[in-house]
């Protein structure tokens, strides 16, 4: 573990909790909700920027463009979703250094060919594991001493298999990754086999309407694992709640049903700091 943040989240509990953000005023959000770090969500940021699926569309630059913005938005360490690292070898060590610059605490590499898909679609295709390796590698050289934590995925249990997908994992270990994450297990068995035969840490990734079985938190840590990531959970939330508010506004023309799924206009100003700026203005007013 590099980021001793999350070192020392990682040690005060069996298993820690992170959830997906995807801009400034989810991550705002999350914080005050009182989570200890979130990941910056490729799926999540490809919906709410571009309006576009999990597919590879969005861009190495588009997702440092808001990881960069997400990261300043918060004290809690944000771990940022690196796809498959935007190319080669070089291309990753630009990513690494363009988080480590950022103040970004941690780095998702996984080996799926360009372009991608969200790990519980089906049409998914992998690198040879020598492939990945290198990019892990150049990510922990890229890294150098920063505080950056390197999370090493696998999608080969859906194209290889579940041993395929193990054997990756050790050796994506071996590579300089940080955490392993075995991409979508199917059930409870391939969970157990992952935790008893992979060295700790290791992230579990729950997935509402994945491939996935959603358990509770403190079972997730019986089963061995240290983290737990729902990493879409707050899209998902946020798209229904639009679809029934301005479904309800279009209908209605008003949104008193609705009025209690709002937050409230003053604490959502309070939330993005209005009191705080409003002081520091007040420091340089003439008196």
């Amino acid at each position: 573990m590099r980021d001793p943040r999350l070192l020392e989240l990682l040690s005060d509990r069996s298993i820690s909790l992170t959830t997906g953000v995807f801009d400034p005023l989810s991550a705002m959000i999350a914080e005050r909700a009182g989570f200890a770090a979130a990941m910056l969500s490729g799926y999540s940021v490809a919906a709410t920027m571009l309006g576009e699926p999990d597919l590879g569309i969005l861009t190495q630059t588009e997702m440092l463009e808001v990881a960069r913005r997400t990261v300043a938005a918060v004290r809690m360490p944000i771990l940022v979703d690196g796809d498959t690292g935007g190319g080669g070898v070089v291309n990753v060590q630009r990513l690494v250094r363009e988080l480590v610059d950022m103040g970004a605490a941690g780095v998702f590499l996984e080996d799926q060919v360009w372009p991608k898909r969200c790990g519980h679609m089906r049409g998914k295709a992998i690198v040879p594991m020598e492939e990945h390796v290198e990019k892990l590698r150049a990510a922990a050289d890229a890294r150098g001493d920063a505080d950056l934590i390197i999370v090493g995925r696998t999608d080969a249990r859906a194209v290889a298999g579940l041993d395929e997908a193990i054997r990756r994992g050790h050796a994506y270990k071996a590579a300089g990754a940080d955490l392993i994450f075995i991409e979508a297990p199917q059930s409870i068995e391939e969970m157990q086999r992952i935790t008893a035969e992979l060295p700790p840490p290791l992230l579990v990734n729950m997935v509402e309407g994945g491939h996935t079985p959603l358990l509770p938190l403190a079972e997730l840590g019986r089963l061995g694992f240290q983290i737990a990531v729902y990493p879409v959970s707050a899209v998902l939330a946020v798209a229904r709640t639009l679809e029934r508010v301005y479904g309800e506004l279009a209908a209605r023309g008003d949104t008193t049903t609705v009025a209690g799924e709002l937050m409230a206009f003053e604490d959502l100003t309070d939330l993005l700091g209005m009191q705080q700026l409003d002081e520091a203005a007040r420091r340089f007013r003439a008196s």
